[in-house]
């Protein structure tokens, strides 16, 4: 009887402690009620870099109820103004930076508003492989884009290719496209678990977040640095049905672009031509294929050369780890003359080879066309071509000559101001009276600094800004940007110190 009466007494209990954790237990909620609740803690962030023209769109969450918003760093690293909108049709024109962890690409924002809605965040401790969970973001510039996925993983920084070490980074499914960075990954109970750094496109759904508990101490940094006004800056027009862009109404009535009118083949200047890819997100035959199937490609005669020596024109392709952009430069060989280079946007290499060969085509067209020795003294793009005294274009002669340095970072493991403090503290760059200028146009060199994927190799590249010839290059070996710059610094004033001695020591 006395046992009978000990397992009642057991099995309540345990009925009882089980219908305790049910009741405290948060419970699971619908695909849409995830969104109802997440999508007013999310908010567009419309990004500038000074000239109130549209240079990108992000994401991020309504961290405190009092105006903090946490997003991916590289969305608004190196923009000058930032507008943020919320669902409910806010519009927030001046925002102030905050902090930014820089090793787990974060950063803390604040716009002037109160009683906002914030999320709650669930313990990065409690994400478990498997779970379902979703992103709710900006994806492709369209606000408050919902997709649902599961947790891969939870794993550290170092297993990633890229993307640094010494942090832990939760892996899912959930499908990205750009303007997604800084939009939240939540669970089925509407908690946040990660703010979206970005994706590895060579596999399928390779997509990873920062824990928020590992960053939400940005919110509660002091201070602020305001960036300019956003009043400015307005999202692209809508598409119309059938899916094709709608064209800005600055150009709405203006005629198509002519196609270039081609000397005979005999007197094109460019025949041959290399691909190098610097990315493992798309391949070297992926882009040769794109260009070969360019109209202009047979009509300029071109081939592609197995050996990069021996093309008229190298074309180099690199896509910056957790990013959409994909960069290109054109150079004319054997003189290092960079010709072009530019960007595109897009989600992986079927939308990016296309429009990379388009562009480059266009490039290679305009080069094909121009004298041999218009190509050699071929000037920069962002400056007007300066009558040049004979030999100015030896690179001793440039170096003495210079007065004004830029710097130009293409890697986001480094910021540009960072490597232009290590320049201006150097004694060298005050006895030579340089100055270092934060305008490529008022600069004499600029400095092209990036970091090829998979390495620790700093690569930089010293640039006469009124030729696009190359006068100096080196490279430099460390584990972050922030040891990087004071070396590639020591690099840059031993380049010019060859050609320049101090002027202290020619008394």
């Amino acid at each position: 009887m006395r046992s009978a009466k000990m397992l009642a007494a057991t099995a309540f209990f345990a009925i009882s402690v089980s219908n305790a954790i049910a009741q405290t237990t948060a419970p699971t909620l619908s695909g849409d009620e995830v969104v109802d609740r997440v999508s007013p803690a999310v908010v567009l962030i419309l990004v500038s870099s000074g000239d109130g023209q549209l240079s990108g769109i992000g994401s991020g969450l309504i961290i405190r109820s009092d105006g903090i918003v946490l997003t991916a760093n590289h969305v608004v690293k190196g923009m000058r103004e930032v507008q943020v909108r919320r669902k409910g049709g806010d519009v927030y024109d001046r925002v102030e930076f905050i902090a930014a962890d820089e090793r787990r690409d974060v950063a803390a924002l604040r716009i002037p508003a109160t009683g906002l809605t914030a999320l709650p965040t669930a313990p990065s401790s409690e994400a478990r492989p498997g779970s379902a969970v979703y992103v709710v973001s900006n994806g492709a510039g369209l606000p408050w884009t919902t997709s649902a996925g599961v947790l891969s993983a939870a794993r550290m920084a170092d297993e990633v290719p890229g993307a640094g070490s010494g942090y832990r980074l939760l892996q899912f499914t959930a499908s990205l496209s750009p303007g997604s960075s800084g939009g939240v990954l939540v669970d089925a109970q509407a908690r946040a678990l990660g703010i979206v750094v970005g994706s590895v496109t060579s596999g399928q759904n390779l997509n990873f977040a920062v824990p928020v508990d590992s960053v939400i101490g940005l919110a509660s940094a002091s201070g602020g640095t305001p960036f300019a006004s956003g009043a400015r800056l307005q999202l692209p027009t809508a598409s119309p049905p059938g899916g094709v862009s709608a064209p800005g109404a600055a150009a709405r009535n203006l005629p198509a672009a002519p196609a270039p009118e081609l000397p005979p083949p005999d007197q094109l200047q460019v025949r041959t031509v290399s691909v190098h890819s610097k990315t493992i997100y798309i391949r070297r035959e992926r882009l040769e294929d794109d260009l070969r199937k360019h109209p202009l490609f047979g009509q300029l005669g071109l081939r592609f050369s197995d050996y990069g020596e021996t093309a008229d024109v190298a074309i180099t392709v690199d896509r910056p780890f957790m990013t959409f952009d994909w960069t290109y430069t054109l150079t004319l060989q054997p003189d290092g003359v960079t010709l072009a280079s530019g960007s595109i946007e897009a989600n992986d290499e079927f939308d990016a080879g296309p429009a990379l060969a388009a562009r480059i085509m266009d490039q290679l067209a305009g080069a094909a066309v121009l004298p041999r020795s218009a190509l050699h003294s071929a000037p920069s793009p962002n400056r007007a071509p300066e009558v040049q005294s004979p030999g100015s274009a030896d690179p001793s002669n440039v170096l003495r000559a210079c007065r004004a340095i830029f710097v130009e970072s293409h890697t986001i493991y480094l910021k540009g101001n960072v490597l232009q403090d290590a320049l201006y503290t150097r004694p060298e760059m005050r006895e030579w009276g340089i100055r270092v200028v934060d305008d490529r146009q008022g600069a004499d060199i600029y400095i092209d600094v990036t970091r090829p994927f998979l390495t620790f190799a700093w690569v930089y590249k010293m640039i006469d800004n009124r030729t696009g010839k190359v006068v100096g290059s080196g490279k430099v070996i460390a584990w972050d940007g922030l040891s990087a710059a004071p070396q590639l610094s020591a690099e840059i004033v031993r380049h010019i110190r060859a050609a320049r001695p101090l002027p202290s020591t020619d008394k």
